[in-house]
């Protein structure tokens, strides 16, 4: 959906199948993932780990999409999914909301949304609003 709003050519990379890429050809490079138990995939943490000196050269977006109805919790999320710097550096930051497709899910996951969340449906609640200021955002800093 974020890239069908942005502007120019747009490669999207999942980083969890090919984390090996050539960052120096990018000027500007979003970073999102879901929040699974509080957390970012690793893999992710560990791309910003390996590449923060280039990509604090590059301006920088942020997202999450995570299931926290709380805007202060969800606020906390985003900020606790990444390091302190490149949050700091990154020039927007957004939570998309979330999707949860039981259907992909295994036992024990089902089981927790279950029991915790009380969720037993699929729900999509992504924020088309929010990922057209997102996208809104990057293109504006562009033209700076």
């Amino acid at each position: 959906m974020l890239k069908t709003k942005l502007a120019g050519d747009v490669n999207i990379v999942n980083i969890m199948l090919k984390p090996a890429l050539q960052l120096e050809e990018y000027d500007n490079i979003i970073l999102g993932g879901s929040i699974y138990i509080g957390k970012i995939q690793k893999k992710l943490s560990s791309f910003i780990g390996e590449n923060l000196p280039l990509l604090l050269e590059k301006r920088i977006g942020l997202f999450i999409c995570a299931a926290e109805k709380d805007e202060t919790l969800v606020g906390n999320e985003l900020k606790s999914a990444f390091t302190q710097v490149i949050f700091d550096h990154a020039i927007v930051k957004e939570v998309f909301g979330f999707e949860l497709d039981m259907d992909k899910l295994g036992f024990f996951e089902k089981f927790i949304m279950s029991k915790v969340k009380g969720v037993k449906t699929s729900i999509h609640e992504l924020s088309e609003p929010k990922i057209d200021i997102f996208a809104k955002n990057i293109i504006k800093a562009n033209r700076l």
